[in-house]
């Protein structure tokens, strides 16, 4: 059963779920440290010194801008006075709306002066979106559960009650990394039918053309219902 899961997409829905609940935690987490800021944060007075945008390329190649302020302040008081210096990303917002040199007012943690906030309510804002693209993910991953759990029911049934025949390729066409396939055959009764092959790795049928023999296994009742045998082995 577990490989029918890994070669029926499951690692998909694993990866999704799992950064889907990296998300959902981020989302619970700094969603506490936001509340705490808010509602015990104690504000102090930092200078920005260091402004800077960095550009990362995501998965989709669509470029993506990170803005940052770094500050320095200071706890306690002479002769316990401590110096800090921190980095956080920001919005655009913000960080077009200040320059360094500038003095702001940060929160920090009461006990914890090296926790800060320096943007306004930037640790809940993060927070937030963590939680939606965590929710996003999770959706995703149910989603992708459902057709693949969909899929496999379908490969199940043609696996215990299909019929298996040689058809030949009416028609290849490239899908990603798959092919997917047009065929003709004779089933059981004698009638030609065609059926449409859903995508298959490529290398099930590496080098094949139009006219080529292929092991298909179909369903009796739904002949145009098919797949690849080599798909059920």
């Amino acid at each position: 059963m577990f490989r029918w899961f890994i070669r029926g997409g499951g690692w998909l829905v694993l990866l999704l779920l799992a950064v889907g609940a990296i998300g959902l935690w981020v989302w619970v987490s700094e969603g506490a440290r936001g509340r705490e800021f808010a509602q015990s944060g104690v504000e102090t007075s930092a200078k920005i010194v260091e402004r800077d945008r960095r550009v990362r390329i995501g998965g989709s190649k669509t470029p993506t801008t990170d803005y940052l302020i770094t500050v320095t302040y200071t706890s306690g008081t002479a002769p316990d006075l401590a110096f800090h210096r921190a980095t956080e990303t920001v919005s655009s917002d913000f960080y077009f709306s200040v320059s360094e040199g500038d003095t702001i007012t940060v929160k920090t943690l009461p006990g914890a002066p090296e926790e800060v906030e320096i943007e306004p309510g930037g640790v809940s804002d993060n927070a937030f979106y963590a939680g939606l693209v965590g929710a996003g993910f999770i959706a995703f991953a149910l989603v992708a559960a459902w057709f693949f759990h969909s899929t496999q029911a379908a490969a199940r049934t043609l696996r215990r009650h299909g019929n298996r025949t040689e058809a030949r390729i009416a028609e290849l066409r490239p899908v990603g990394n798959r092919t997917a396939l047009t065929v003709t055959f004779t089933d059981s009764l004698g009638r030609a039918q065609q059926a449409e092959i859903p995508p298959a790795p490529t290398k099930l049928v590496m080098g094949a053309k139009p006219g080529d023999p292929v092991a298909i296994t179909y369903a009796p009742e739904n002949p145009a219902q098919a797949l690849l045998s080599a798909t059920l082995d």
